[in-house]
């Protein structure tokens, strides 16, 4: 297939006969001057490079693993306990620092070689992924999050019982993750899957790179421009959305996705002067971006086409299948596309949205009948969705207060630059309408409901790529050269500032995130003691547990792990209450309490006085307690002595 064109052009007539305004197949698009103010169309000279002096290569890659080795040296070095309220940043000592400027430095000095050097910007990528994403799974050696413990169960339910019982609770409605889970489990003979979940950050990012970079090749105009926002997406991914989650894995498959669509299915899915309807959008794309008419590929094979067509079907059911959200987040990127000449395949956006409607009707039924209002009750109410979701994040203790600050000033900092390289673009006749609608489609999302208070920061992920896309236009120019010092340095300094709130941002909760080997063994002693049925409560929202035993207990909260406006102490009576019946039992963890007070979610020291005056009422004993934490057995109103 032919290199999409970085070309201008002027609009094409309404009468214009032929279907897509591209090439046919085994023709070549001849690429049109990209730095032309007013479409103009002489060919840019071509200017061979000699290669680039070998001890230039060597001294660039020694930086990499110097790099490398000095940043994996520094987490290793991290002492899990001076990690305070802002996270990571208080820990990690001075080198860490020097290391990711090392790493940032040598990939802009590589990006501005005479000679583009692929492998060698890989390299860098690839050191910055480990420094600044693999943090957790160095210091920690434990899978982050409780949520990573819980899919470890869910696996592990469906594992022993070979069924999916989606009466238990809504992940079973939407298995495809999981499944894939037991099958790589069945398939590699290992059964205990908590190393696979401690390194899925590292792993997951990985994975990512190779269809970043081909959907960032069909959003820009040149390939430094693709690996720079490679390398910005890393940079400003600080959501955290890469464990071992349902949502890392329909996040890959969404990207793989449009990497996809736009590589072999871009272009017009109707002649552009049918109709005033498909002129209209013909000449605004093409005013808004020259370069639309010319940034299709040629077409495939047919077999070639039928092939990455089943693909893409089978891409979008194996999201549909394993997330909530994800699907729903195709649609307007998938409508977009289509209606600005990207995508001709008018089909898949009718199926995009078909899969996942059909999905909560007939496959998770039983799970959309109980949640209707949950799912539907806010529909529309977007101040709800957007500032009354904001105000909540904004909240808990100081330093919790201030990491949330740094992550909106980062999402306003990307996203400043997204919009001053489209203006640029714009003013260039250079591409950027795919990458503005890409990273624009997902908003359209605010208005269904707020997915638990994390609607934004999912919203971020889905439009980071393609805003890293646009960020890059403001430094980055449309030839094939080298950009110069003066923009490198430019790059560098705000790469810099990115990287460094990113430490903060993505870090930011790791107090309360981490987890140790001593509360794993406070679980594990818990599961080995109460019988299957029991009531297991949690004081907080945050323990390491359910990776096991999923659906042979009945698992309880206090608290949830989240700000409270006007936190209460936690009473005896709550718990007492619960195990009124039958009995039950209480854990709390330094997790939890590390929770509670970054979050505020009870007054300050509450967890230990509650521990202590429950503690010592008759019908409650301990069973057993170590430096991760305390489990108690609370007596049924029967059974008291």
């Amino acid at each position: 297939m032919t290199p999409e064109p970085t070309s201008t052009a002027s609009a094409p007539p309404s009468h214009t006969p032929h279907r897509h305004a591209e090439p046919r197949h085994g023709e070549h698009a001849e690429p049109k001057h990209s730095g032309a103010r007013h479409g103009g169309t002489e060919p840019p000279a071509v200017v061979h490079h000699g290669p680039t002096p070998r001890w230039k290569l060597i001294t660039l890659a020694a930086m990499a693993a110097a790099a490398l080795t000095l940043g994996i040296w520094s987490l290793l070095a991290v002492d899990p306990a001076r990690i305070g309220g802002t996270g990571l940043v208080e820990a990690v000592p001075p080198a860490f620092f020097i290391a990711i400027l090392l790493s940032l430095t040598a990939f802009v000095a590589t990006l501005n070689l005479r000679r583009h050097t692929p492998a060698l910007l890989a390299t860098q990528v690839l050191v910055l992924v480990v420094i600044l994403h693999a943090a957790d799974p160095i210091i920690h050696g434990l899978p982050r999050l409780q949520a990573s413990y819980r899919h470890l169960g869910i696996a592990d339910y469906i594992s022993q019982s070979g069924q999916l019982d989606t009466t238990i609770d809504a992940y079973f409605n939407w298995p495809g993750f999981f499944n894939l889970l037991v099958l790589l489990s069945g398939a590699t003979g290992v059964s205990d899957l908590m190393g696979l979940a401690t390194w899925a950050p590292l792993a997951t990012n990985l994975l990512l790179l190779a269809p970043l970079l081909a959907l960032a090749r069909r959003l820009t105009s040149q390939p430094r421009q693709a690996w720079a926002a490679v390398w910005l997406f890393y940079l400003t991914s600080w959501v955290g959305q890469d464990y071992l989650a349902p949502q890392a894995y329909g996040f890959l498959l969404l990207v793989t996705l449009l990497a996809c669509l736009l590589s072999a299915f871009s272009g017009w899915a109707w002649p552009t002067g049918s109709n005033p309807l498909t002129r209209f959008l013909a000449r605004t794309a093409t005013r808004l971006d020259p370069t639309v008419p010319h940034q299709g590929m040629s077409s495939p094979q047919p077999l070639d086409a039928v092939i990455l067509l089943v693909v893409s079907v089978g891409l979008l059911v194996a999201t549909t299948a394993s997330h909530q959200l994800t699907p729903f987040a195709a649609i307007p990127i998938l409508a977009l596309f289509l209606l600005s000449g990207r995508l001709r395949m008018p089909s898949l956006p009718i199926l995009a949205l078909v899969l996942p409607v059909g999905w909560l009707v007939f496959v998770a039924s039983d799970f959309t009948d109980g949640h209707l209002t949950h799912l539907f009750g806010s529909f529309g109410d977007i101040e709800a969705h957007t500032l009354g979701a904001l105000s909540e994040r904004v909240a808990g203790s100081p330093p919790h207060v201030l990491v949330v600050a740094i992550r909106m000033a980062e999402v306003a900092l990307v996203w400043l630059l997204a919009a001053l390289g489209a203006f640029l673009a714009h003013r260039r006749r250079t591409a950027w309408l795919t990458a503005a609608l890409g990273a624009l489609a997902p908003l359209l999302l605010i208005p269904g409901q707020p997915y638990g208070g994390e609607l934004l920061m999912r919203l971020y992920l889905f439009s980071l790529p393609f805003a890293a896309c646009l960020a890059v236009l403001t430094f980055l120019p449309d030839h094939r050269g080298a950009p110069g010092w003066k923009r490198a340095l430019a790059l560098l300094a705000v790469g810099s500032v990115l990287a460094s709130a990113t430490v903060v941002s993505r870090y930011g909760n790791t107090s309360m995130e981490k987890f140790t080997t001593d509360e794993i063994a406070l679980v594990n002693q818990l599961y080995a003691t109460a019988p299957n049925g029991s009531i297991l409560i949690e004081a907080v929202g945050n323990t390491p547990w359910q990776f096991r035993k999923y659906a042979d207990y009945d698992y309880r909260a206090l608290l949830p792990s989240e700000p409270m406006p006007d936190p209460q102490p936690l009473s005896c009576d709550v718990p007492d209450k619960i195990a009124e019946k039958s009995g039950a039992y209480l854990i709390v963890t330094t997790s939890q309490k590390l929770a509670s007070d970054l979050l505020e979610t009870t007054p300050p020291g509450d967890l230990d006085r509650f521990i202590a005056t429950c503690g010592s009422l008759p019908h409650w004993s301990k069973l057993f307690e170590n430096a991760g934490g305390v489990v108690f057995h609370i007596q049924g109103v029967g059974n008291v002595n």
